[in-house]
Order: C-alpha cells, then structure tokens, then sequence
C-alpha cells in the first residue's frame, strides 16, 4: 500500500532571500491512498544552529592516524513557531491541503548558559544571523545555520512520524544609515615611523633661507586610511599619507614612491561544540590576495593624500557572508595592507592588519554607479590583425571527383567536353556546367510503407 505523500510548498520564488519581517506564506498538501488515522499534523518554521567535530582519544599519551575519535554535537534552536493543523482524526484517502503563514522575527529567542571562550560567542538573544556552512579540518567538522518550514505526521496506528522540510534563505538587513560610500576612517600608524639613513649634507645656505635643511634625514610617519564597515558591491577606498616630522609643511618639496601595494582580505571562522573551556573549538581561515603590484613607480609627496584603489569591490557570492557572532558559530574579517615605499634608493615596507566588517548587501538602486575610469581593472591587450590562413577551402569539383561516382562511358565523355578544370591540363575557364553527373540524372522514386 502507498505512504503517505506529504509536501511543503513555500509561495514565491524557491531562491528568495528573506529578511525579518518577511512573510512565509505557502501550503502543505497530503495525499492518502486509505484512511489513515492521524495523531498530529503540524508546520513548524524554525531557525537552528548545529556544530559538529571530532577529538582523538588520548591512549597512554599517543595520538595515531587511526586513534578512535570522539564526536561532539551542538544543536540550538534560534526560534521556533509551529501550528497545528490536525490532532487525532481519522482522514479519508483523498488531498487535503492546509495554508499556513508566518514571519521572519528579528531576535532570536532562548537565552544561551554558555560560560566558556569569553566575548567570542553571544549568549543573550541577538538579531538573526545569516544562513551559513561551513565545513572544518576536523574530520566530521562541520557548522551550519539554517532556517525552513517542516511539516511533521505522526501516524496513530504505528506511530511512524513522517517529516517533510523546505529550507528558506535569510539574510539580516544592512544598517538604515548605511550609505553609498563607505566611511573612511584614518589609522596614524605610529609604531612603524621610518627614518631613513642620513643624507649628506650639501648646503648649509638652503637651511638658513628657508628655515628647513633641505638635505636633512626626514622622519617619516605613515597614515593609512580606510574603511571599518563595508557592503558588497561598495569601494573599498584606501589611501596613504606620509608626515615628515622633520619638515611638516613640506618646504623642501620632497616625496617618496610607491613600489608595490599587496591588499589582503583574512576570513575567520570559529565554531564550538559545548559552553565549558574545555569543549572543542574549531577556527577555519582563509587568505585571498585582492590586490598585488609590483613597480608602481607613483609619487607620493610628503603631507599630501594618495589614492591608492578607485574600484576595489567586494564580490557578491556565497562566500560573502556578512560578519556575525551567534551562540556557537562566528565569522570576522580582516583587511591586510603591506605598502612599499622607497626614498631615494631606500626601501621600507608598511604593514597594517585592520579589523573589517563584512555589512548585509545592498539592494541595487542603493549602490553607487560603476567609475568610467576603472584602474583597478586590468584593461583588454590590444587588438592586432593576423594573417589570414593559406589553407583555402577544397575546390567543389574535386570533392565530387574524388567521390564514388558512375563510370558510365556518357557520363566521362559529357565531364571531359565540358572542360573541366580537373581534367583538363590548360588554363581556360570552364563554360560547361560544373555539377557532377550524379547530381543532374532523373531521380529515383521509392516505396515507403506508412
């Protein structure tokens, strides 16, 4: 006898992102093959975070390849709505089919009694965090963020429980007083002021009129700016000021170069399994190298502000999750910057690690339009004509020729008087017509049965 056949189906679009206060609206259809009594029949719209690792298990200090492992497994529910819809009725073999709607909460709802790994993990109820998976170095390492709509049958007779679930994509919604471009925020990196070696000096009258030794050894400091916060789709803006304590004006109009600028952006993962120290932790990173150049040769003047990026966006993908924290699983990133500057024949690399918050994306009509001028992409080669191929197309009347064909005396003679250029050793034109005998004769007619 056929099961029962239980199905979710969620209105709209199957890849629709959701945000809080949306609405889930749909409808859960059964069929029955004979009457069936039914115990209960709910839809639950949940959100849920599970952790997974694994440890070696410790034997007189030894730890081999193929040491047994313990599993650990962390299951929170971030909410949990349900509905009723049948309870202890018996239902004829027919399609029923109940409508059920439901809304996307802001804050999650249980209080975690999480005591471990200080302020890494939350523990009082916070926004939503996104849809997320991930994947460890840990065999059976994995984490995962989900939200869907169940619908759960529990047969009376056997009670079998039979489960059906369609996830939903949830994305939190990005700050209301996020703007076009990402704030700038300047970072005076003190602890990596570079003075060069002395110079010698070659004039003392320069340093009388102007106050300034011209050939004094300057004092340089750094100044990185750049954005905290940053959405997909947003420029990320990076620019460079150098301060020469030694001249802060700048009266002797010296500057420095750039070499070479290499921009990283660090992903951290982190999940746990359990709330004590002593639970298993796992952190998964990842580097990408957004920017690398090498010989830029750009002038950088003391005290003056240099761009260094004008289209550097982030690319809006799965792997573009914007940072948060939850109960057991956290995602933050980093932007790393290493900029070599050189003086004279001096070189000295800047290096600064800044802490950068990954913001829900943007809808479109949000984003600021795309630069005319794009630098940052590398531009096409430049078109150049080839010679054209020597290797002609085959002569029509040698594909024939060189085909099976009919050796009938009428057809030759009617191929030879009409000066073909495959038989014929001269030069003239052809004035006979060029379709092969095989192509002009009368047609054959077949029987075919229908």
């Amino acid at each position: 006898m056929t099961a029962p056949a239980l199905r979710v189906i969620v209105d709209g679009d199957s890849n629709k992102v959701y945000k809080r206060g949306d609405q889930v609206t749909g409808r859960i259809t059964l069929i029955l093959e004979k009457q069936e009594d039914i115990e209960s029949l709910k839809v639950v719209f949940a959100g849920s975070c599970m952790t997974r690792t694994s440890r070696p298990l410790h034997a007189n200090g030894h730890i081999g390849s193929a040491s047994p492992r313990r599993e650990y497994e962390e299951k929170i529910r971030l909410f949990r709505h349900e509905k009723d819809l049948v309870k202890c009725c018996a239902l004829k073999p027919k399609k029923y089919s109940w409508t059920f709607g439901f809304v996307f909460p802001k804050n999650t709802e249980p209080r975690y009694k999480g005591t471990g790994h200080g302020s890494n993990y939350l523990k009082e109820p916070h926004p939503l965090p996104p849809s997320f998976q991930l994947k460890t170095s840990f065999p059976g390492g994995t984490a995962q963020i989900s939200y869907f709509v169940q619908a759960k049958l529990v047969l009376s007779a056997s009670r079998e429980v039979r489960r059906c679930k369609q996830m939903l994509r949830h994305l939190p919604i990005p700050p209301t007083e996020l703007q076009q471009q990402a704030k700038v925020t300047a970072s005076v990196l003190y602890g990596q002021a570079w003075k060069p070696i002395r110079e010698k000096e070659k004039s003392r009258v320069k340093k009388v009129l102007s106050g300034v030794s011209m050939n004094s050894t300057p004092r340089i400091t750094p100044t990185l700016f750049h954005p905290q916060q940053v959405a997909p789709g947003q420029h990320i803006p990076l620019s460079l000021s150098l301060l020469n304590a030694r001249d802060p004006a700048n009266h002797a109009e010296r500057q420095c170069t750039i070499d070479s600028l290499t921009v990283t952006i660090s992903t951290y993962s982190t999940t746990r399994c359990g709330s004590n120290l002593s639970d298993p932790q796992d952190i998964v990173s990842k580097h990408v190298t957004c920017i690398s150049r090498k010989d830029m040769k750009k002038a950088i003047p003391f005290n003056r502000k240099t761009t260094l990026t004008s289209d550097f966006r982030l690319i809006d993908n799965m792997e573009c999750v914007p940072t948060f924290k939850t109960y057991t699983v956290t995602r933050r990133y980093e932007l790393g910057v290493a900029i070599g500057i050189k003086y004279n024949d001096q070189n000295f690399t800047i290096h600064s690690s800044i802490p950068l918050e990954i913001l829900p994306r943007l809808s479109s009509d949000l984003l600021p339009p795309l630069p005319l001028d794009r630098e940052d992409v590398e531009s096409l080669p430049q078109y150049t004509p080839r010679e054209p191929s020597r290797e002609f197309a085959p002569d029509y009347e040698q594909i024939c020729a060189l085909s099976r064909s009919s050796s009938s005396a009428n057809s030759l003679s009617q191929l030879a008087s009409g000066g073909s250029s495959l038989f014929s050793a001269g030069s003239a034109p052809s004035t006979a017509p060029s379709t092969p005998m095989r192509e002009i004769e009368a047609p054959v007619y077949e029987r075919v049965a229908v």
